[in-house]
């Protein structure tokens, strides 16, 4: 019985922390800028965030998001990596996680500019499960309304239960920063994205959010059981 109320306040504390993320998120190296200085990338809370330029960026993804998470970054080019990710509410007790595979957001931004990544929002759960496989959206800059589509990445999402990250092209975060693309870079990411075709990936491990997902798909009774087994 102690651990389960241990359990259930490390969750509750956890939650709050959960809650507490601010949308706005630095990925460049010391302190804050104003925006005239920097690269704002604004990325809606129903897609994703896989990688920045092939690395893992912690704190981009937030299970209780505002309408949008905005990130920070030096001026330059950048490809996202992102996918959809979405839960559906299918009736009173069940509910269903759709997720894609992933698309390449590529954004090329100067100082002071905001881009939005865009895509055509499903309006049932139905066409959500359309897109796990067809995922597409575009890049618009909101002051000069240019607007870029996502590229295919060739990518398949793992969506096992708390897969962890796979593929060599993945590097790990040491730091909150992301450093944009030289042109040499470009290129070679554009050659590294046309060789990934059949390679699977899998959405950044964050345990306690795959938790609430699943027990918010979990019925009455699978909680029930799930209790108890923690609390022998």
């Amino acid at each position: 019985m102690l651990s389960l109320r241990l359990l259930t306040l490390t969750l509750c504390t956890l939650f709050l922390a959960a809650c507490a993320r601010s949308p706005v998120v630095q990925l460049y190296d010391g302190p804050a800028k104003a925006d005239s200085q920097v690269l704002t990338v604004k990325v809606p809370s129903e897609i994703e965030v896989f990688t920045i330029n092939g690395k893992e960026v912690e704190g981009v993804n937030t299970f209780f998001a505002t309408d949008f998470k905005e990130l920070k970054l030096a001026p330059g080019r950048y490809e996202i990596l992102a996918y959809y990710k979405e839960l559906w509410q299918l009736d009173a007790d069940n509910h269903e996680i759709v997720k894609s595979n992933p698309a390449n957001f590529v954004i090329d931004g100067k100082a002071g500019d905001q881009w939005q990544l865009g895509f055509n929002q499903p309006q049932d759960v139905e066409q959500a499960r359309a897109m796990e496989d067809s995922f597409s959206g575009w890049v618009a800059n909101s002051k000069t309304g240019e607007r870029v589509d996502a590229q295919e990445s060739g990518l398949i999402l793992n969506r096992g239960f708390l897969a962890p990250i796979a593929g060599e092209e993945v590097t790990t975060a040491t730091s909150n920063s992301v450093a944009p693309q030289a042109a040499a870079g470009a290129a070679a990411g554009a050659t590294a994205a046309s060789a990934k075709k059949s390679t699977t990936v899998a959405p950044e491990a964050n345990y306690l959010d795959t938790l609430k997902a699943q027990w918010k798909q979990a019925t009455a009774e699978e909680r029930r059981e799930f209790l108890q087994w923690i609390a022998e």
